[in-house]
């Protein structure tokens, strides 16, 4: 025991003395220098962390994307549009031919009914009878009055 006491006293008096004799540092007069920052090393650092963000990050982005089916949707979305779009316009290509056929015909019709240029035809049959001009005029279905002659210049 007065071991354990003679080792506490001694603590104690180092206590005592380190509180009345602080102790003092030397100073160097040329301190070490200090760290100075690596540049390269940081730079170098800060890509591969960035690199390794960005990849783990587009990973599971391209993961997203392959697990939503988006692409297959897209591709069966634009099938879809060039299918209505082919059938619209071989309903559009049937309906011109239609009505190129209509026209036609309207055409043909107003040809039939277009008054006829009676100058031209008194100059065809310039020298036949009048009444054998009146009767193609008759079955070409233009009605020729009695008292025009289409022989004259000018009628009566």
């Amino acid at each position: 025991m007065d071991r354990e006491r003679q080792a506490w006293q001694e603590i104690r008096d180092n206590a005592y003395e380190s509180v009345e004799d602080p102790q003092v540092y030397e100073y160097e007069l040329h301190p070490k220098a200090t760290a100075q920052p690596n540049y390269i090393s940081a730079f170098v650092w800060t890509v591969i962390v960035a690199t390794m963000v960005c990849a783990i990050y587009t990973g599971f982005l391209l993961f997203l994307v392959d697990q939503s089916g988006i692409e297959d949707n897209l591709t069966k979305a634009a099938n879809q549009a060039i299918i209505n779009l082919e059938r619209v316009i071989e309903t559009q290509n049937k309906e011109i031919k239609l009505l190129k056929q209509q026209n036609k015909k309207i055409h043909d019709y107003l040809q039939l009914w277009t008054p006829m240029d009676l100058e031209k035809q008194r100059k065809m049959y310039e020298g036949r009878d009048k009444t054998d001009i009146e009767d193609t005029l008759w079955d070409i279905g233009i009605e020729v009055p009695l008292h025009y002659n289409l022989c004259q210049e000018e009628p009566p």
